[in-house]
């Protein structure tokens, strides 16, 4: 296989794109997207986890550190329509996605795009502490920066000492408000079915029937589907790096290659 076919330096892929350890000529990739609040740091320590085949792109989010002067983003369809058409010069392999909480979100609609686009689709999705898009409640019609701050509170999105600590509150604050109005603002009453599949993954103190839950993913593709609860709450993946990362190896490596049709 031949390299990216643009470096894109100053492109999209640059501002949207980080590649901490690159690889030269991967297997496969695996893109991942943060939570709200979050950032492409977030998925560093996943670096030593990965085969050496396997090359971790994560997704920077606009308003955040080194992207802190641009404007933030309060849709999640607006940050999938710039993170989809950013992949495209990595797309010579197998592209991999994960999201977490409202970054499941974001993968899912940059799924979407992948598999209506030209080029080829995702080898497969993986998601976590996401409701899937047909399960979530309509759009709040409230959304000023208090509801939105207390759903914040009220789901754990984030640590609660980024509320009550001055500091804290400047620089994190803002992002995460954008993040989590994105996230309560979208919804699908007739999703898009994918071809790719799908594994949901999940914290058993989350609210609600968690495996139920993550087995709605699955009603949102063609191909197969799984899901798995690990104890925790809705950060779950932090103590359970090992086991997912592991999970999510195996599982990209049963994939293989797209499924017929988006070559």
């Amino acid at each position: 296989m031949t390299a990216p076919t643009t470096t894109d330096t100053s492109g999209a892929s640059a501002r949207w794109l980080r590649r901490p350890r690159p690889r030269p000529d991967p297997a496969a990739r695996l893109v991942c997207l943060p939570h709200a609040g979050g950032t492409a740091s977030a998925y560093s320590s996943w670096l030593d986890r990965l085969p050496a085949t396997t090359e971790l792109i994560s997704v920077q989010y606009p308003g955040r550190h080194d992207r802190l002067a641009e404007p933030l983003m309060p849709s999640v369809v607006q940050i999938a329509d710039a993170v989809a058409p950013a992949l495209a010069p990595y797309a010579d392999r197998p592209l991999f996605l994960f999201g977490h909480s409202m970054g499941s979100l974001v993968a899912y609609e940059v799924a979407i795009r992948l598999e209506a686009g030209g080029g080829p689709g995702p080898a497969g999705l993986f998601l976590s502490g996401q409701l899937a898009p047909h399960r979530s409640a309509p759009p709040h019609e409230v959304m000023d920066d208090a509801t939105v701050e207390a759903e914040a509170r009220e789901a754990g999105w984030t640590d609660p000492a980024v509320f009550d600590h001055p500091e804290l509150r400047e620089l994190v604050l803002p992002p995460l408000l954008a993040d989590v109005r994105a996230s309560l603002s979208y919804h699908r009453d007739d999703p898009v079915r994918l071809r790719c599949p799908i594994a949901a993954y999940g914290g058993s103190g989350d609210p609600g029937d968690v495996p139920r839950e993550l087995a709605a993913w699955g009603e949102l593709t063609s191909g197969s589907a799984a899901g798995r609860v690990f104890d925790g709450d809705h950060f779950y993946l932090r103590a359970a790096e090992a086991e997912l990362v592991a999970d999510i190896v195996a599982r990209m490596s049963d994939w293989g290659e797209p499924p017929v049709g988006q070559h």
